[in-house]
């Protein structure tokens, strides 16, 4: 008889809980300032992302938000002139990777009746083509992101994300020696992405 009052009690509470229960599909679009880290003379390029999601309201404070992202990432070269015999070089470019991947956005809005939140979450990402004239790219990367975001009632929303790449791009750098020897395989040597994305967001209201 315990038990039965115990689960009468649990799914009483738990109604209310489930019916603030909301999802909503959305689109997110914005730009990439996009890097790899600890390689020479590069620096950021703007790239395109975008995803499209579902947003999962549970309660006033969190929101879990999974996306299907597309991202166009790599890095830009710093022109650099050499003189040669024969003259002046120059040299200059970079090279893209467009990736597709999942993202698992949670949102955490800190500050009630207000649209101000938090975000975290990990992504994985599948590379579909690179420009890369030197080096193999990894075909998979696994990164983490943070950020903060505003969303007004209407669903219209602006957020700010920086995501960190934790899988080196060089598709043979765990297995080629020549490219690091055993001390080097996890420090500073690594060349991993590293994104600042800037982005606008709209939830639908079905």
């Amino acid at each position: 008889m315990k038990n039965l009052l115990l689960a009468i009690a649990i799914i009483a509470i738990s109604i209310p809980t489930f019916s603030q229960v909301k999802v909503r599909p959305g689109l997110r679009l914005g730009l990439n300032a996009a890097t790899i880290t600890n390689h020479e003379d590069s620096e950021r390029k703007i790239g395109f992302d975008g995803a499209i999601f579902a947003n999962i309201h549970f309660t006033s404070f969190y929101e879990l938000q999974p996306e299907l992202t597309y991202s166009n990432q790599g890095f830009k070269r710093r022109n650099i002139i050499y003189y040669t015999g024969n003259g002046t070089n120059e040299i200059g470019g970079g090279f893209n990777i467009n990736y597709i991947g999942l993202s698992v956005a949670n949102k955490f809005f800190v500050v009630p009746n207000t649209g101000l939140h938090f975000i975290v979450g990990p992504s994985i990402e599948m590379n579909v083509s690179d420009d890369s004239q030197y080096d193999d790219i990894t075909p998979i990367d696994f990164s983490l992101f943070g950020g903060v975001g505003y969303e007004f009632p209407m669903g219209l929303g602006i957020e700010a994300r920086f995501k960190q790449g934790l899988i080196d791009v060089r598709k043979d750098y765990y297995d080629d020696p020549n490219y690091h020897d055993d001390n080097e395989l996890y420090n500073y040597n690594n060349k991993l992405n590293s994104v600042f994305q800037l982005n606008v967001s709209y939830k639908f209201d079905f």
